[in-house]
């Protein structure tokens, strides 16, 4: 998260101040000012998440106390679609020396599944799409850069969802 930090403090704010002096040439560009500021605050967002994410694969790559008969294959890079828009992170693959499983232990102990490309955030901001229009406007609206997730993975995603049947108790007159 540090670096992150530091490199918007290098990066981020020259970013801010090019935004800042684009606008006031010109005040009547509010909507540019506003969508450059917020673009600049989702990537810092995108990047602490992506760093947090790295430290954690570190600390299993490093310290082998917390991954007792796991040994280490191979590091890969995974994007994953957040709310924030999509992120882009190593992870490193671990072999089971004892039974052979390969997996991933950064994603274990983050509780994603083996091949769960879409976090949380952003399937419930699908779901809230798709419920009040369709599945392609809730793909659309997964990320609030703009990032897409396909009309078939949001039918995906509602489709294995299990609703507890409601019996409605009607009277016949």
């Amino acid at each position: 998260m540090i670096n992150s930090i530091q490199q918007f403090q290098v990066d981020g704010v020259k970013n801010l101040t090019d935004i800042f002096s684009k606008y006031t040439d010109d005040l009547s560009k509010t909507a540019e000012m506003i969508y450059g500021v917020t673009e600049e605050i989702h990537k810092l967002g995108r990047n602490i998440i992506k760093e947090e994410w790295e430290s954690y694969d570190e600390l299993l790559r490093k310290r082998k106390d917390t991954r007792k008969d796991w040994y280490i294959v191979r590091k890969d890079d995974i994007t994953r679609t957040t709310s924030l828009g999509d992120i882009t992170y190593s992870r490193t693959l671990f072999v089971n020396k004892l039974t052979g499983e390969r997996t991933y232990l950064v994603d274990r102990l983050m509780g994603f599944d083996k091949r769960e490309l879409i976090t949380e955030d952003a399937c419930a901001r699908i779901l809230d799409e798709a419920v009040e229009s369709c599945y392609r406007k809730g793909g659309k609206n997964a990320c609030i850069d703009g990032g897409y997730v396909s009309k078939e993975t949001v039918m995906n995603k509602i489709h294995v969802l299990n609703f507890p049947e409601i019996l409605a108790h009607v009277e016949e007159k």
